[in-house]
């Protein structure tokens, strides 16, 4: 009897990246300066494309088994969401001396996130360290703006975040082209921190940090059979 055939799952991450760079470059477009007064047209943008499509691909990394493209899309799709949210709903309702001081509270979390994936990069390719990076120099650049309410420092930040944006799309142009192809065509520089491989020498399997006790003793006797 033949077994039944293997379903291919399509790549999400190059419209995880789609959305990220689409989005980032019309918000770095007003920050840097492009008539600002007009930000509020991002709105419908980062939710939709950089919120919702974002999410829905961090969903299906996470089912193919993608923690970092998971969780990477997955939050990001959460921050474009929360975005939209508060620069439409929130915002306007503040004490307008004080409204800088809540929007770098706003963008403080998601730089850490930013920063510890951009950790994670290390093990991916050099294309996403590269944009991780720039991302998390934006959001440090842009939080620091609204926490001493800088002009300046707005515009140093969203010129920063053109440059996200584009390592973003040319991310998901080297995804959609590499795949449809079927060949490397466009180079993604594959595992810049291949030289960190040796830390993970001759371990376990990797448990993720949620997993259950049960699931830890699973992992355990897969690791140690002979036991």
């Amino acid at each position: 009897m033949s077994e039944p055939p293997t379903r291919v799952v399509a790549d999400p991450a190059p419209l995880g990246l789609a959305a990220f760079g689409a989005t980032t470059l019309m918000v770095s477009l007003f920050n840097a300066g492009v008539r600002p007064e007009l930000v509020a047209a991002v709105f419908p943008t980062a939710f939709l494309f950089g919120g919702v499509v974002q999410l829905v691909a961090g969903i299906f990394e996470l089912k193919q088994g993608g923690t970092f493209g998971g969780t990477a899309f997955s939050a990001f799709g959460a921050f474009w969401m929360a975005y939209a949210v508060y620069g439409h709903f929130v915002e306007p309702t503040l004490p307008p001396d004080q409204a800088h001081l809540a929007t770098g509270m706003f963008a403080l979390p998601w730089t850490i996130i930013s920063f510890y994936l951009t950790v994670a990069t290390l093990r991916t390719t050099g294309v996403l360290l590269a944009l991780f990076a720039s991302a998390t120099t934006t959001l440090t650049v842009l939080t620091i703006a609204e926490f001493v309410d800088s002009d300046p420092a707005r515009r140093i930040g969203g010129a920063i975040g053109l440059v996200t944006s584009a390592l973003a799309l040319y991310a998901s142009f080297a995804g959609v082209i590499n795949t449809t192809w079927g060949r490397h065509m466009i180079p993604t520089f594959p595992d810049p921190g291949k030289r960190l491989a040796r830390l993970g020498h001759r371990k376990n399997r990797p448990v993720s940090i949620t997993s259950s006790t049960g699931e830890r003793e699973i992992s355990h006797a897969e690791a140690h059979p002979e036991r």
